[in-house]
């Protein structure tokens, strides 16, 4: 006769619900004795302590997982220029340059490239071919800007206007 998954559920249920006998005398002393036998040290029975090299394999590999997070921060960090970098001022670098011509503050005239930075008093020059993009400020061609207080300012040309004549006119009025 085979026990089904619904008979074998009644039986448990029916076990558990009954009372269940005290222990004999005979059994509890038993198992007192076996249980003090075994709590007293054993003088054949040597315990081999724990290696300690188990700890430090356990150990190494996050150290170095760790060391090597916070080196990839730190380069992270020196390569996007966050170290040396003052907080105060923006940091304004060219993000496109085609026939551009900068003039450092110390002088210095260097041909724009992408990522220039452009510390105060740098003066940006497009070509007659020429754009670049500072920030949020396009240049076109021809063009001039000044870095001041960490922004880029664009020149404006010179506008000389031609003279004018003002017609006069024959008085309508006698």
């Amino acid at each position: 006769m085979s026990t089904t998954r619904r008979h074998l559920e009644t039986l448990l249920t029916e076990a558990g619900v009954r009372a269940v006998p005290a222990p004999s005398p005979e059994f509890v002393a038993g198992l007192e004795a076996r249980l003090l036998a075994d709590a007293r040290p054993a003088t054949a029975r040597v315990v081999a302590p724990m290696p300690v090299r188990s700890r430090v394999r356990v150990l190494t590999p996050s150290v170095v997982a760790a060391a090597a997070a916070i080196a990839a921060a730190v380069l992270v960090a020196s390569l996007t220029g966050w170290f040396g970098r003052d907080s105060s001022t923006p940091r304004l670098a060219l993000a496109s340059a085609v026939d551009t011509t900068v003039v450092l503050p110390n002088g210095n005239e260097v041909e724009g490239t992408n990522g220039l930075d452009l510390p105060d008093g740098t003066i940006v020059r497009t070509g007659p071919e020429g754009h670049a993009a500072v920030g949020n400020v396009d240049l076109g061609p021809s063009q001039v800007a000044v870095v001041e207080d960490g922004r880029i300012k664009v020149a404006l040309p010179d506008v000389t206007l031609p003279p004018v004549t003002t017609p006069s006119l024959p008085g309508i009025l006698p």
